[in-house]
């Protein structure tokens, strides 16, 4: 069985559980660490789009999303009842990965109950002249409108940005950056200055037919 039966939204979020590290990858602000995972010499990758390629198995990650797996590793190998078996924590991963299966088409249902209820709320707030309401268990919701903005033109946003001494501030969004970085190392090229490669896990679910 598929995911065709997800919408683009599920089957993104299921996506990223196969990345498990992409969970705590850092915003921009955010302090990061190449973490290696495993005391070895550089790993060839041997099979795939990526065959031949040497590189240093680390995750780039927040210490701190790092130190929480870690902790849950080691309290789920001191667990009597586990099983350090391959197959076994493989079954255990499917199992979980098929309840977040479950649970994203769960989420993805609430949240498009919320949106149609939030345009609703807003609409009859704007009727009844109201901003917010309190609630008889003392929940508050208030609308607070905010600017947004939207770009239209990339090139005249970016001419603007420079004009106005933003430049160091600009830079490709990280995954136009890692992709295209993923080709010039297939073409042989060597990777950009002020980067660091790595081979990071990511794990690819099929479901069975049961």
């Amino acid at each position: 069985m598929n995911n065709d039966h997800l919408t683009t939204a599920e089957q993104d979020a299921l996506s990223e559980l196969d990345d498990p590290f992409a969970q705590g990858e850092p915003n921009e602000d955010d302090e990061v660490a190449a973490i290696p995972l495993r005391n070895e010499p550089p790993f060839r990758i041997t099979k795939g789009k990526y065959k031949g390629l040497v590189l240093p198995k680390m995750i780039g990650i927040k210490p701190s999303y790092y130190e929480k797996v870690e902790a849950l590793k080691d309290e789920i190998v001191d667990d009597p009842e586990f099983q350090q078996y391959a197959s076994s924590i493989a079954r255990t991963y499917a199992e979980l990965r098929r309840e977040a299966e479950t649970k994203a088409a769960e989420l993805s249902e609430v949240k498009l109950r919320l949106a149609a209820c939030m345009l609703l709320m807003i609409d009859q707030m704007e009727v009844e002249d109201e901003s917010a309401v309190t609630l008889g268990n003392g929940d508050n919701i208030r609308v607070q409108p905010e600017p947004h903005l939207i770009i239209e033109d990339k090139e005249q946003f970016r001419q603007w940005c420079v004009a106005e001494g933003l430049e160091r501030a600009m830079v490709l969004p990280w995954g136009t950056a890692n992709k295209h970085v993923k080709e010039m190392l297939v073409r042989g090229e060597e990777h950009p200055p002020g980067t660091q490669c790595y081979v990071r896990p990511k794990v690819v679910f099929k479901r069975g037919e049961k």
